[in-house]
């Protein structure tokens, strides 16, 4: 099985305020500066034929590994982290690298990884005419340190692809109704039958709260959303991927094991340092990037920041530059 080829093409016009978003969502994060780098080169393009599943896509963004790292320093089944020790001992290993004040932290901070799984089903569901097997039992986790910093990467087990319930691009459904309401089916499975237990085995290991975990995901998710709108898709696919943002911020928060659905949020805009002059997102929620790698700053975009103290931030950022 080999990448396809052809491409996806951001707008040029999108660029800058893609960048800037990528900044809220992946502070200090390994693979938003390859992003951003491309973005700074008006380089965003990736290898893609309309509806096949883009395998380099998945692994820039979503973190999947078609093959096996030579280094990594830890590797499990997704599925055992199901399983509170099993999840205390992947914490543990994770906590060596990320320095972060306690599991509970890095708990929450695993939740960036987690992105990956979230960014992968919405992606195959709005996008794809097949799907991969991204269920936790047909994943093995591996723990990779780069310069210091530790990422996790999915490698799938069984790479076969297997029929769409609703491609976005195919028609002879009954109706666009019936078409969407099999994709909202595939993402409800999916949050219910394999993030759920993915986040509730890890947040016992960490004592972490579950709502703090799961409404990391909700920026992530919009930004997704807007992503589609800056690519050169179908218009059944930039629909698909609008359907199942709306499906999942509306879902019964049974769900997700809450008594509130986490997953939206009303964006707050704010002055943008990067961009002076242009407005960029608030963050829906901290990211707990200040308890670790030792201690760190507040993220500019953090909620947890009073205006004063956003201000003295942004003074500062603007004079770094």
């Amino acid at each position: 099985m080999q990448a396809v080829q052809s491409s996806i093409v951001f707008r040029p016009q999108a660029v800058n305020e893609l960048k800037w978003t990528l900044r809220v969502l992946y502070y200090k994060d390994e693979a938003a500066v390859r992003c951003l780098h491309a973005a700074r080169s008006h380089s965003w393009e990736v290898s893609a034929i309309m509806g096949d599943i883009n395998y380099t896509w998945l692994e820039q963004y979503a973190r999947f590994s078609m093959s096996t790292p030579q280094d990594a320093v830890y590797a499990a089944s997704l599925a055992s982290l199901r399983d509170t020790e099993q999840a205390r001992v992947m914490l543990t290993a994770y906590n060596e690298h990320l320095r972060a004040d306690s599991l509970q932290t890095a708990a929450v901070y695993f939740m960036h990884s987690v992105r990956g799984l979230l960014l992968g089903i919405h992606y195959m569901n709005a996008m794809c005419d097949r799907v991969l097997d991204i269920s936790l039992d047909n994943i093995q986790l591996h723990l990779v340190v780069k310069d210091g910093y530790p990422a996790f990467l999915f490698q799938l087990i069984d790479r076969t692809e297997r029929a769409h319930p609703a491609p976005p691009n195919e028609g002879g459904h009954d109706s666009n109704e019936t078409a969407s309401a099999a994709r909202q089916v595939m993402l409800t499975s999916y949050y219910r039958e394999q993030l759920r237990p993915l986040i509730e085995g890890v947040a016992m290991a960490g004592e972490a709260n579950t709502g703090q975990m799961w409404a990391q995901l909700a920026s992530i998710l919009r930004w997704f959303k807007t992503l589609a709108t800056q690519m050169d898709i179908t218009d059944h696919e930039r629909e698909a991927v609008v359907q199942g943002y709306e499906h999942v911020i509306t879902m019964s928060p049974d769900i997700l094991g809450l008594r509130k659905n986490l997953l939206k949020f009303k964006p707050v805009e704010i002055d943008s340092p990067y961009q002076p002059g242009e407005k960029t997102l608030m963050k829906s929620t901290c990211c707990l990037h200040y308890k670790v790698y030792g201690g760190q700053d507040y993220c500019y975009t953090c909620p947890k920041l009073s205006k004063a103290e956003r201000q003295m931030r942004y003074e500062a950022i603007l004079a770094s530059r």
